[in-house]
């Protein structure tokens, strides 16, 4: 599905000659719950809802439930929803587009979530825009969801967002750790994407943009001493690393990162990053010794020499330099200071991974392997 991007600072003054555009009648507007107001969105959309019939929709958590999507899906029924309209995080866009894969009465929602079934296609429009800079979620087709604390994920090509406002002025007001969390959580999809399996040359170029940006612009963002037109351009670099995702997936670090931050509360980017920089070390020391876990060995080698040149960062101590650049953002990464103690404990987590997305590294990790990454 083609996606429309409008992107500029205080682009979403557009919104409301958008929705004029797309004919659209009844709205539901998917927010967080303050994000809405402390982004400016808003003061930035009231006329909206003066001049159209708007209902917003925010009774929901970060990380969405099932049963919150399904409260969304039937006020969308009830009020015979033609647009939807998302502004917030990658939360807040899940929740939208998981009540677009729900919107029709006529199928089963569990199995969906198990993939048992398609989700029928939905007519209703959605209109997105983020209000930080990391998840990349107005730029895929897939959404996460949550029922009895195990994680899902709905994927459609109807799912991807028909249009897209990138606005940098909506993130100003995130916190530091926010900016943060996303930030890495952006350079990691990046990153991933690149020496991913399924990656093309369409999601390696975008990777190419993306990565250079998001790493040298990622401190500036968190200190406060970035200017504004960084700020827009930041969220571009993240809009790009979500548009490579969407294409080839993540893999490893991301496919270890879940289990932190179910057991451990460990926020997603960086947990993330806990296990990313020995990883990236592991895929370097396994092209250096010609080593048969490697899928293919030519792509490899050219993906790691080119994101070791796009970050700007010498060949050796690789681990040593991106465990820096987290700290330096003010953020732990060290697996034993958030809580993983003992070494059973680090084993555990190691063991619940994502084994999609596992399968999308370029490396297979040996037992050798993961006991290096997890110090156990």
């Amino acid at each position: 599905m083609s996606q429309r991007v409008i992107s500029g600072l205080g682009s979403i003054s557009k919104l409301k000659n958008i929705l004029e555009d797309e004919d659209s009648k009844n709205i539901l507007f998917v927010t967080g719950k303050k994000s809405f107001l402390t982004s400016g969105a808003a003061a930035a959309t009231k006329a909206i809802f003066n001049n159209f019939n708007v209902i917003r929709f925010n009774d929901f958590e970060i990380n969405p439930k099932l049963e919150d999507a399904i409260k969304g899906t039937e006020i969308a029924r009830k009020k015979n929803i033609d647009t939807i309209v998302s502004i917030g995080g990658g939360s807040v866009i899940d929740m939208a587009k998981l009540i677009l894969a729900f919107l029709d009465i006529d199928q089963d929602v569990e199995k969906i979530i198990d993939g048992n079934i398609k989700a029928k296609i939905s007519s209703v429009k959605h209109i997105s825009i983020p209000t930080t800079a990391g998840t990349g979620s107005e730029s895929t087709h897939f959404a996460v969801v949550y029922s009895n604390k195990k994680k899902y994920s709905v994927a459609a090509d109807f799912l991807m967002p028909k249009i897209v406002v990138l606005d940098g002025m909506l993130f100003l007001s995130n916190s530091s750790d926010q900016k943060a969390f996303n930030g890495l959580d952006a350079l990691a999809q990046a990153i991933e994407s690149h020496w991913a399996c399924g990656s093309t040359n369409e999601s390696k170029s975008f990777s190419r943009k993306a990565i250079p940006i998001l790493f040298r612009e990622l401190p500036k963002i968190v200190s406060g001493q970035a200017k504004m037109e960084k700020f827009q351009n930041f969220m571009e670099a993240a809009n790009l690393a979500g548009k490579a995702i969407n294409i080839s997936k993540t893999t490893s670090p991301h496919a270890f990162s879940y289990s932190f931050t179910s057991e451990y509360s460990i926020p997603h980017g960086q947990a993330v990053w806990l296990t990313l920089p020995k990883i990236f070390e592991v895929h370097k020391n396994a092209l250096d010794c010609n080593s048969q876990s490697i899928l293919n060995y030519r792509e490899l080698k050219i993906s790691i020499e080119e994101i070791i040149n796009l970050l700007g960062i010498n060949h050796i101590d690789i681990s040593d330099r991106l465990k820096n650049f987290v700290k330096d953002l003010g953020l732990e990464c060290s697996m034993e200071k958030l809580g993983l103690t003992t070494i059973s404990s680090r084993e555990d987590i190691s063991k619940k991974v994502n084994l999609e997305r596992l399968k999308n590294n370029p490396v297979v990790l040996t037992k050798e392997n993961i006991c290096e990454i997890f110090n156990i």
